[in-house]
């Protein structure tokens, strides 16, 4: 898990966006990233590719550490509130169900203990 670890926070989107890795175990993943005023879209809003890169990656730490490498065939979702410039938000992404090929995951994004979005994802695991 040392080695995956380290490939996953080396992952250069994430490096570039400042997402940090905080939990890996198998079947679960946490991170989370400070809003800077640059990730904000045209309306001041932050952008909604932040939000769903920080869901992508939780997710693809989370799949990778049951069978690398899985990769994403689906990812749907809802935006349900914003943030602001100096937020911290927060992913999570935990397994819900399995098989030899396929694995479905839920990716929460939190401001605070407030849930802003909410994912689930559908990994192919590459034999």
């Amino acid at each position: 898990m040392d080695e995956l670890r380290a490939k996953i926070e080396n992952d250069p989107w994430a490096v570039f966006l400042g997402i940090k890795l905080e939990t890996l175990e198998r079947s679960h993943a946490r991170c989370s990233v400070v809003v800077k005023a640059e990730m904000l879209n045209f309306l001041g809003a932050v952008h909604g590719a932040l939000v769903f890169s920080l869901a992508d990656f939780a997710f693809s730490a989370a799949s990778n550490s049951d069978y690398s490498p899985s990769l994403a065939l689906d990812i749907s979702g809802s935006f349900l509130k914003g943030a602001a410039v100096g937020d911290t938000l927060s992913a999570e992404a935990r397994l819900l169900h399995t098989t030899k090929r396929t694995g479905l995951y839920r990716m929460d994004v939190f401001r605070n203990q407030e849930l802003i979005a909410t994912f689930n994802g559908t990994v192919f695991r590459k034999v």
